[in-house]
């Protein structure tokens, strides 16, 4: 048995997501010094979009149904919680005729920026430019609305999941 194979699966990734919810705060600070805010901005959210378009190939891979509000919030939060690991607890519900609701308990972005001393805000920009990427790649006639935000402080974030057409 080689190094690797002695960490449990389940302990790799764990660690792996974990190193995944502090990138923006890592390179916020790494790059914080050489570059203006508004062109850091741009960088974060042109990287997290990419990262948000995996998503859909997430779901596609294991056949995740993706037809209605409902089932793009669920693969939603199945892809997000691959990649972001356990830490990342949330509930769905249905609002209203094909619009789902999820309501976000615990995000690892906002833990790792606690951890670390960090303000939770700087989470938003990464956040916010995955998740707006990943559910139009899941179903293009899809799209987010923010209610609150656990990185602005509240104490959930709640999102809705509707079709695109009300835009």
């Amino acid at each position: 048995m080689d190094g690797f194979e002695r960490i449990p699966v389940d302990v790799r990734w764990k660690l792996a997501a974990r190193e995944v919810s502090a990138l923006p705060l890592a390179c916020r600070r790494a790059i914080r010094d050489g570059a203006d805010d508004q062109l850091y901005n741009e960088v974060e959210r042109a990287v997290w979009r990419e990262q948000g378009r995996e998503a859909g190939v997430i779901a596609r891979a294991f056949g995740m149904p993706i037809r209605d509000a409902r089932e793009v919030a669920e693969a939603f939060a199945v892809a997000t919680r691959v990649f972001f690991g356990p830490e990342y607890r949330y509930e769905i519900r249905d609002s209203g005729p094909d619009e789902a609701v999820l309501t976000v308990r615990e995000c690892a972005m906002v833990a790792r920026a606690n951890e670390r001393g960090e303000d939770p805000l700087t989470a938003c920009n990464a956040c916010h430019a995955y998740a707006n990427a990943a559910v139009p790649a899941l179903n293009p006639d899809y799209v987010l609305k923010y209610q609150n935000s656990i990185c602005a402080g509240d104490r959930t974030c709640s999102i809705t999941v509707r079709p695109a057409r009300r835009e």
